[in-house]
């Protein structure tokens, strides 16, 4: 029994260089990714040089999902006009009806783009939009089918993503029929948190999104059948053999669900070279808890297997400490080498992470966003399993046992 305790106690350091180990191999993944002439494109943070990527031939539908008056709203709606593009290009503001609070910004964002001679319009989708509870791949299917103009690829780019300056030709160039060795199905942008924070939510997702494991700048090497639809653009012809957009609809993560629809036709999905710069801010942590526990109920839903991975991995620093301060008495050795190699990687990957998001991590700051990270993640994590009920937006739903969404009560 004194022997099999013993052996116990060097688990925290087994689970701590097991950890570093995938730390390390995110790492490397994205130093490969960042270096000029890589195959697939890339993860790069902002300034950072781009790998090269054909200028899209492509015709390209812009369709930007819009609902209620968020900050910064008519900025980053009109933000198209300020990004590196050498596509044709039309853009369609989905907006459910006219009362929407989002009609404004949405009208004058219009007006501006079509002054920098770029087509822009309003669509009102909710007449239109096929029937299902994922209200935002209602309207894109909404806006596609109503599209009389010939186009090649879709771009989607969600409201709150400040498109001024960011390279799309990035996004695009990889769907072009003369990329190399073959054009990719879907592109898409890891998405970071630019904005400055206001609150302790915004913080707290800051933190997320660019101070860990699940940074997707980082993330994007770790999981080739990832796809975050925050920014990410889908050829025309790829998007219709999925079943389109209307096809997702009665699922809350839309994005996972046509990565996996893609994947199924032996399709092919890459990282962009940019990341997408969200200017979502203002928000209660309750909120982002809540977000983050949104995301995690899309993985149990969706991608059941990868469920285990966010303690294991992603919120596994606090764990390992406790761990080992319960086997110290056993062994106390392995236990504080186990602590250190945890808690050193998991600061190494908060600052690596905020560099590649284009936020400045001092030492000091990137250990508080570790710390934060994994709170947050953990308190989504117990919420997801806690319950299947879901608010998004001002509406309430249930994912049901086959993963998909449901209203709630219905």
């Amino acid at each position: 029994m004194s022997a099999l305790l013993h052996a116990a106690a060097f688990l925290p350091l087994a689970w701590a260089l097991a950890v570093a180990s995938v730390s390390a191999e995110a790492v490397r993944r994205a130093g490969r990714r960042l270096s000029p002439g890589a195959r697939s494109p890339g993860v790069r943070s902002p300034g950072a040089p781009s790998p090269g990527v054909p200028e899209s031939a492509l015709r390209v539908l812009v369709v930007r999902p819009c609902a209620g008056p968020e900050p910064h709203l008519e900025r980053t709606l009109g933000s198209l006009a300020g990004a590196r593009l050498s596509a044709p290009v039309r853009c369609v503001f989905a907006v459910a009806d006219a009362a929407d609070g989002a009609l404004p910004a949405a009208t004058a964002a219009a007006e501006r783009l079509r002054a920098a001679a770029i087509p822009a319009e309003v669509a009102l989708t909710a007449l239109t939009a096929p029937p299902g509870p994922n209200r935002k791949a209602a309207q894109l299917a909404a806006v596609v089918a109503r599209e009389s103009a010939p186009f090649d690829a879709v771009l989607v780019a969600d409201s709150d993503v400040d498109l001024d300056g960011v390279d799309l030709d990035a996004l695009l160039g990889p769907l072009s029929d003369g990329a190399r060795p073959a054009p990719l199905d879907a592109v898409w942008a890891p998405p970071v948190e630019v904005a400055p924070a206001r609150s302790l939510g915004d913080r707290a997702s800051a933190a997320v999104l660019g101070g860990s494991l699940h940074a997707f700048p980082l993330l994007a090497g770790l999981d080739p059948r990832g796809l975050v639809g925050k920014l990410f653009a889908v050829r025309a012809g790829s998007l219709a053999g999925a079943g389109g957009f209307a096809a997702l609809t009665a699922h809350l993560g839309e994005d996972m669900e046509l990565s996996r629809r893609l994947l199924a036709r032996r399709g092919t999905i890459g990282a962009a070279a940019v990341v997408a710069p969200s200017l979502a801010s203002g928000r209660p942590l309750r909120d982002v808890i809540a977000r983050y526990a949104r995301w995690i109920t899309v993985i149990r839903a969706q991608r059941p297997a990868l469920l285990a991975s966010y303690p294991a991995l992603f919120f596994a620093t606090p764990l390992i400490v406790v761990l080992a301060a319960l086997a110290a008495p056993i062994a106390a050795a392995p236990a504080l080498l186990a602590v250190a190699v945890a808690v050193s990687s998991r600061v190494a990957v908060a600052a690596l992470a905020a560099r590649l998001s284009g936020r400045r991590a001092p030492l000091r700051a990137a250990a508080a966003d570790a710390l934060l990270a994994d709170l947050v993640l953990g308190a989504a994590f117990l919420r997801a399993l806690s319950t299947r009920t879901v608010v998004w937006r001002t509406s309430r739903f249930r994912i049901d046992r086959r993963g998909l969404l449901r209203e709630a009560g219905a």
